[in-house]
């Protein structure tokens, strides 16, 4: 035997297969051993419906004035002896007796009656022979007592007399109250070895026709065994080769978003230079189309200078510290597409960014979009392909000024496709100021930028945003999820952020978060999303 079991475990097609039959036997001892009990609990279940129908049956056709009558007549222990020395009690023992036979009980029917004084169960009459009048029930389940005007079923418990499955039902007057409760048994002992006996034929006949099939299925389980191990070979070569190519993709793409992490202005220069903002920038991919865009410029403080340059540090002897104030550039920005053909047109979007302010001096918003455009456009047509791809931005310039002691802010602002939301103190909407309609790329029509120029009060709040929050597909159950879901919608977002408009800029950014992540639920995000705030 155990030569066998060591040839069979020797070789890797038989040792797969042995491990197969025993998890079947396995499998079909736990579902024989699960089937047993569920059985077990069907039949109990069908045996409390027996019984609950068997006693309200017979329950609504006795005599509750009549058995009133009787246990009054005779007070104590005892008082019957015999069947026949009371009309009453022998009128209901027949009636019992009748409904025990007919509906094949294995244990008597009989009648309790409630004693207050003693707080127990006194038997009446019984189905069978036995007299067992007025004798005191004291182990009765607490169910008995709780449910007597309204009856019920009592799961398995022990008695004095045995471990039964019963059911009762309560016994009337006419004037409608309990007199009494009818009772039924089942013994459950006896329930047990016959549901026992029953399944023990079937599992028999189960664990032979799966062990039949199981040799039956031997040789073929070998063959398709042998077919599997050269597939599996074939598949781990295949997936190795996969995974080290998909290993290579995600660390370029890795180091991808390490670079155009490096593009986007560090969060404590941002708080730095604009205080009272957030931004909220939610790639879809690992990399992004959307970026968001800053840079300083100073300005002359003094009323005969008022210039910008983009200088952070003027030159010796030309002007005083106190006739220089510091202004900001910053900028939503979405280039076409998204995840990496977006993150690479948005590097080079960037740098023609960067090289507007910073090689080319401009700080007019409107003026660094022409400029912009035009160094991406050549860069572009360094390709032999015909490249049309470009940016969509609203770009502000902001400069914080003092008039009788209360922040004031004078903004300019130019847009590419995407608009500027201004929300002033006195309004209970928006203001929206329109974007030319061309973008930062190829267009057939091209114009100069606008720049829009417009002065802010303490308190009062702008808005720049790419597309990608309004275009997510949601809604605001998981049903209309399901369904494919609808986009939020500009309207919408104006509605939330004017209701939150009065909540610090942080609070605002993680309200909106929250909102767009309940609304996507279990959908995919479908574009890169960035919104900037600033209050005044």
């Amino acid at each position: 035997m155990s030569n066998l079991l060591s040839k069979i475990l020797g070789n890797i097609t038989t040792r797969i297969m042995f491990i197969i039959y025993i998890t079947i036997i396995l499998v079909t001892g736990f579902f024989i051993v699960f089937g047993y009990y569920n059985q077990l609990s069907l039949q109990e279940e069908r045996q409390y419906d027996k019984l609950q129908a068997i006693v309200t049956s017979i329950a609504v056709n006795l005599n509750g004035d009549a058995i009133e009558d009787m246990m009054n007549k005779h007070p104590n222990k005892g008082d019957i002896k015999d069947i026949e020395q009371d009309s009453i009690y022998q009128t209901i023992n027949t009636k019992l007796s009748k409904a025990v036979k007919l509906n094949n009980l294995n244990s008597a029917m009989y009648t309790l009656h409630y004693s207050p004084d003693e707080n127990v169960f006194l038997y009446g009459v019984r189905s069978d022979n036995y007299i067992d009048f007025r004798n005191a029930y004291k182990k009765y389940p607490p169910i008995l007592r709780e449910k007597m005007k309204i009856g019920g079923t009592i799961p398995m418990y022990e008695s004095e007399n045995g471990i039964w499955i019963s059911a009762f039902h309560p016994l009337f007057n006419l004037e409608g109250e309990v007199v009494g409760l009818l009772e039924a048994d089942i013994d459950f002992t006896m329930f047990k070895s016959m549901v026992n006996s029953i399944y023990l034929q079937q599992a028999l006949i189960a664990i032979g026709v799966v062990l039949l099939i199981a040799l039956i299925l031997i040789p073929y389980s070998r063959k398709i065994l042998r077919e599997d191990d050269r597939k599996k070979k074939l598949f781990m070569q295949q997936k190795l080769i996969i995974e080290e190519s998909h290993r290579e993709i995600k660390d370029s793409i890795s180091y991808a978003k390490r670079i155009q992490s490096a593009i986007l202005p560090p969060s404590k220069i941002v708080k730095e230079s604009i205080q009272e903002s957030f931004i909220l920038y939610k790639p879809k991919d690992i990399v992004a189309g959307d970026f968001y865009w800053m840079e300083t410029f100073v300005y002359s403080a003094h009323p005969n200078k008022d210039t910008e340059s983009i200088e952070i540090t003027p030159k010796k002897g030309k002007r005083s510290d106190s006739e220089l104030k510091k202004g900001v550039l910053f900028a939503a920005c979405d280039c076409t597409g998204h995840g990496v053909p977006g993150a690479m047109v948005s590097v080079i979007c960037n740098n023609a960014l960067n090289r507007s302010v910073r090689e080319y001096k401009l700080t007019d918003p409107g003026e660094i979009l022409d400029k912009s455009r035009e160094i991406v456009i050549e860069e572009f047509e360094k390709s032999d392909d015909d490249v049309k791809d470009g940016m969509d931005i609203s770009l502000v310039s902001f400069r914080l000024l003092q008039e009788n002691g209360k922040r004031k802010a004078l903004i300019k602002w130019a847009g590419a496709n995407n608009p500027l939301w201004i929300l002033k103190n006195d309004k209970e909407e928006f203001t929206e100021i329109k974007p030319d309609k061309q973008p930062i790329g190829k267009y057939a029509k091209t114009k100069p930028f606008t720049t829009h120029e417009f002065t802010l009060e303490e308190d009062e709040m702008i808005y720049l945003l790419t597309d990608g929050y309004q275009d997510q597909f949601g809604g605001t159950d998981e049903a209309s999820r399901k369904s494919g879901g609808k986009k939020f919608k500009t309207a919408p977002l104006k509605s939330l952020l004017l209701s939150i408009r009065n909540e610090p800029m942080e609070m605002q950014k993680e309200i909106i978060d929250t909102q767009f992540e309940a609304w996507r639920g279990t959908l995919d995000q479908v574009d890169d999303v960035c919104i900037i705030g600033l209050r005044i």
